[in-house]
């Protein structure tokens, strides 16, 4: 009966070791997602960081240059100057569809990935358990959301410089 007891308690003790193993596993998988998270807006703010540089860039240049040569801010855009601009106007304007598309696209990977990871866990871990450890998705559901607000606000502020300098 000692025996058993102590085969027992050797194996209790192994099945908590494992138990804590996957949900440290876990736990660092949601770590993973969050710093992916952080990475898909991050990609969508450098993109429209860019373009609003190049943009207001140009701007600048254009209306310095012709100030300087001219002396006055009169007719400042010439009929090349504003093909040149309108053609940045288009070019960041497609750039902001792609941009905006490729973070649509990595938001559905993501929740791919998210839910595939959790499919993944339920031959070891009840899905009481697994609900636990995952907060009910409260972090993922808080990441997408994230991503989601930051996504309409850039895209309101890339929408906003574009409508701005074609004015």
């Amino acid at each position: 009966l000692d025996a058993i007891l102590s085969g027992y308690k050797v194996y209790e003790k192994q099945s908590i070791k494992q138990y804590i193993e996957i949900r440290n596993k876990m736990t660092d998988q949601l770590l993973d997602y969050n710093k992916r998270a952080n990475a898909i807006i991050d990609t969508f703010a450098s993109g429209f960081q860019k373009s609003a540089l190049a943009l207001l860039s140009f701007y600048a240049s254009t209306i310095v240059i012709r100030v300087l040569t001219t002396g006055n801010f009169m007719n400042v855009f010439t009929l090349d100057a504003t093909v040149l601009a309108f053609a940045f106007l288009i070019i960041s304007t497609v750039y902001f569809f792609i941009a905006r598309w490729e973070v649509d696209a990595q938001i559905s990977r993501f929740k791919s990935s998210y839910n595939n990871m959790k499919e993944r866990y339920h031959d070891l871990l009840e899905e009481s358990d697994i609900s636990k450890i995952l907060n009910n998705d409260k972090d993922f559901s808080e990441d997408i959301d994230f991503i989601e607000e930051k996504k309409t606000k850039y895209s309101c502020l890339w929408i906003g410089i574009i409508a701005i300098l074609t004015i």
